[in-house]
């Protein structure tokens, strides 16, 4: 049963006397801090970093609990607008600072859009240990159903509490990036009697298979439904970087805890930009071999304010470096400024 199912059905079972942590409730309960009943959210990373649309990729969570309480953890997480859970997730204890307890939960996600992306939240069910009863982690699928006989000291306290997790980026699929850049055009059989076909058309017959293929199944997940749907041009990569940043920095990120995600996902729009505007100059590259690059063919002059911002940018994805909003938001505004003004044609 998925999350979702599992929060009505105990809602149902406890006649919806329950809080939330992050959001109102199924009968419009007040939101209470996201620390309430001794639940948190430590950590969260994404394998890989930057998965492509329609790919399963996996969230790796990192969740403390106090001392003194027994969590529920559902077996897949709510869904966002565009990214949803992909399958059952697994979790493990593990040691944590004091008496608390570290729960790691892997859960298998998958992106509907390209961009950066809400990730889906983890809900899970929390209330105080009894004093003969060992605190810490449980399936939620132990919590009785609606209809089932219950214990009371099973659902004596319980409360509901829902954990966003953050944003990811998500990338265009490359086979269709590839066909939208540098367009295939078949030639006719050499000899149809003969069965000799031309290597150009069953290469270009593969890549717009593979392209439907993927194409059929971001919309089966998100609708339902597999209908065909034309392919959408690519804008050109200033156009498409400027537009992007913006659509970041609206999401509200820098402002709202995320500052990860808001640094992550500006970077990565300068990689991916420079990946297709500058030879030699791929997201495989470090930051600094990057901009190493940007130097020798730009100079020095013109890469030393984005050197600045993207050392910004690596103190904060691998470090503890926190800047506040008006700080990160000067670090994307220098991105966008660089994209904007830099030369074409060279």
């Amino acid at each position: 049963m998925s999350a979702s199912a599992y929060a009505r059905s105990v809602a149902a079972l406890l006649g919806g006397a329950l809080l939330v942590a992050a959001g109102a409730g199924p009968l419009g309960a007040q939101a209470a801090p996201q620390t309430a009943a001794g639940v948190r959210l430590v950590a969260f990373t994404n394998e890989p970093r930057e998965p492509e649309l329609g790919e399963v990729f996996t969230l790796n969570l990192q969740v403390r609990l106090a001392p003194d309480v027994v969590v529920f953890i559902p077996d897949t997480l709510l869904p966002a607008p565009d990214a949803v859970s992909a399958g059952p997730g697994v979790w493990e204890t593990g040691l944590a600072p004091g008496d608390s307890v570290d729960v790691r939960m892997t859960y298998p996600v998958m992106g509907l859009d390209p961009g950066g992306v809400e990730l889906p939240s983890l809900e899970v069910w929390s209330r105080p240990a009894a004093s003969n009863e060992a605190a810490g982690p449980r399936a939620l699928s132990s919590l009785p159903a609606a209809g089932d006989t219950v214990d009371p000291a099973v659902v004596a306290g319980l409360e509901r509490i829902v954990l966003p997790i953050g944003g990811a980026l998500i990338m265009p699929l490359k086979a269709m990036t590839e066909m939208a850049d540098a367009p295939l055009l078949p030639r006719p059989p050499a000899d149809v009697l003969g069965g000799v076909w031309s290597p150009w058309l069953l290469a270009a017959a593969a890549i717009v298979g593979m392209g439907l293929f993927f194409l059929a199944r971001l919309l089966y997940a998100r609708l339902g439904v597999a209908s065909a749907a034309p392919p959408v041009p690519r804008l050109p990569p200033r156009v498409e970087a400027l537009g992007e940043l913006d659509r970041i920095r609206s999401l509200g990120w820098h402002a709202n805890g995320r500052i990860v995600e808001f640094y992550d996902a500006t970077t990565g729009v300068l990689r991916h930009f420079t990946d297709r505007t500058a030879e030699g100059c791929g997201t495989f590259l470090t930051s600094t071999e990057l901009l190493g690059r940007l130097e020798d063919r730009w100079g020095e002059g013109r890469v030393g304010p984005l050197r600045d911002a993207v050392g910004s940018a690596e103190r904060v994805k691998f470090g503890s470096d926190r800047p506040a909003p008006p700080a990160a938001e000067a670090d994307w505004a220098t991105v966008r400024a660089w994209i904007e003004e830099l030369p074409e044609g060279r």
